[in-house]
């Protein structure tokens, strides 16, 4: 083997390893080891922009790149402008994680979606027990506070609890009485009325004005 020969081999495998240590690079910097979720087509997902959040599911993943169901609002498929940032959210049976993404334009075929990339590390944000469920549609749910009455609607649902939007605010740590309709038997561990615990009461915008969004926890799965 000449001198030349030996050099070229070694040249070569210098740049391979730097393409392996820069792809590497990335790919750590977008998904450290213990942070990084498993993205697969069908999960669903939320994102937020500019204070509003949508929902829909992952069609497809490339490496960093994604491609996402148009959510819907009123019926109509919502795009959005190439170059515009926002908050996604994933939740998997082992918490929620939630990164930047960018928007980069839309696909219609094979089918309608959009396309993003991720802008930032994901963040392992919350720990859960339960996967939680985004409801596709607001499925209503009646709640007994004291000697008060009204309906919410379910944004999202767990074995062990439920966020969901009320026209009234209720007490951090209030104990309540939920009703839970037939078309979420099963998705919870409340089936009929049960007893729950507000986590969490805050003003939020929803697409109908303002109201309060209210995080339950079921205090049993037995019905009362």
């Amino acid at each position: 083997m000449t001198d030349w020969t030996a050099l070229g081999i070694g040249l070569g495998f210098a740049l391979l390893g730097g393409m392996l240590i820069a792809l590497g690079s990335r790919r750590w910097s977008l998904c450290p080891l213990r942070e990084c979720p498993a993205l697969e087509a069908g999960q669903r997902v939320e994102f937020t922009i500019a204070g509003k959040r949508y929902a829909t599911v992952l069609t497809g993943v490339d490496g960093d790149a994604l491609r996402l169901a148009p959510p819907l609002e009123r019926g109509l498929p919502v795009s959005f402008e190439a170059g515009t940032f926002a908050e996604l959210r994933l939740t998997t049976p082992a918490g929620v994680h939630e990164a930047t993404v960018q928007f980069l334009g839309r696909q219609t075929r094979p089918q309608p979606c959009l396309m993003a990339r991720l802008a930032s590390r994901w963040r392992h944000t919350q720990r859960r027990r339960y996967e939680r469920i985004v409801l596709p549609d607001e499925v209503n749910v009646a709640l007994r506070f004291a000697n008060d009455y009204w309906i919410a609607w379910a944004h999202d649902a767990s074995q062990g609890g439920l966020r969901l939007y009320a026209p009234a605010p209720v007490p951090l740590n209030a104990h309540l009485r939920v009703e839970m309709p037939p078309t979420l038997r099963g998705v919870t561990c409340c089936d009929g009325e049960c007893r729950a615990r507000v986590v969490a009461c805050e003003r939020a915008p929803t697409r109908h004005g303002y109201a309060y969004q209210i995080r339950l926890a079921f205090l049993d799965g037995h019905t009362t």
